[in-house]
Formats: structure tokens, sequence, C-alpha cells
């Protein structure tokens, strides 16, 4: 994972895109429909989280950035608490759902997705607070 992702620049430009895509009319030019554009707006919030609980961890200086961020979730559980860390959680899988194209159904509506937007900023800020740097307990010689 490059380090660029985690960037506080990087956080931004993809909440500043999620909410290009939502903000743009029902009439508005292009190749995207009103639910292509929420699907593209979840997976800008997803990345914008992901990225924020990257640099929570600091996860490429503590080795983290090989792991899924299904372990990342787990491992922000014990380094900036179980409630900020379970709100990250359902949020992410919430998220993840929502990127889902499935034939059958039409996507996340553009109602859902704004409250999404609304949770990811809230969220992200508190990791901002929260960051912490991972450092693993050394062992005792053998």
């Amino acid at each position: 994972m490059p380090a660029t992702r985690t960037g506080v620049d990087t956080i931004t430009a993809l909440l500043a895109t999620a909410d290009a895509l939502l903000t743009e009319g029902p009439d508005a030019e292009g190749p995207l429909t009103p639910a292509g554009r929420a699907r593209g707006a979840a997976y800008a919030l997803r990345i914008a989280l992901e990225a924020a609980v990257d640099a929570t961890l600091t996860a490429e200086a503590a080795g983290l950035g090989a792991i899924s961020m299904r372990a990342k979730l787990l491992c922000l559980r014990h380094y900036a608490g179980p409630a900020l860390a379970h709100r990250v959680n359902a949020l992410w899988h919430r998220l993840s759902e929502g990127c889902k194209y499935q034939h059958d159904e039409i996507g996340p509506r553009h109602a859902q997705v704004h409250a999404w937007q609304a949770a990811v900023g809230t969220l992200v800020a508190e990791l901002a607070v929260a960051r912490v740097v991972v450092a693993f307990p050394q062992q005792a010689g053998t």
C-alpha cells in the first residue's frame, strides 16, 4: 500500500470527490447515472475511511500495510478503543456492501450515501485525534 494513500490531502481529496459525485444533479452530463454516482461516492468514502484507519495505525511503519482491512479493523479496537473501532467497522462494512454491484439490486440510495458521508467525516476527524504510533511489545529472549 503506497504511503501517499494515507495522507491528509488524499483523505480530503476523496471526501471532496464523494461530495462532487453526490452534489451533481440528476440532469448532470456524463456517463454516470444517479445510481452510479451514489456507488462511486460510496467507493470514495470507503477508501477515505480506509486511509484514515491506515493513518491512525501508521500502517506502513508498523508493518501493517500488507494485511487486510478486516485485520486492521481488529487492530484498531486495541489502539483506538472499542467504541470508536466498532463504529468504524460497522460503517466500513456498510460502505463495502454499498460498493458491490448486484444485478438484482439498485444500489445505495442517494440519501443513504449522504448519511454515510456525514458519518465518514465524523469518524475521520475522530481517528485523526486518536492517531497513535503502533509499537509491538518486544519478546524476551528464549
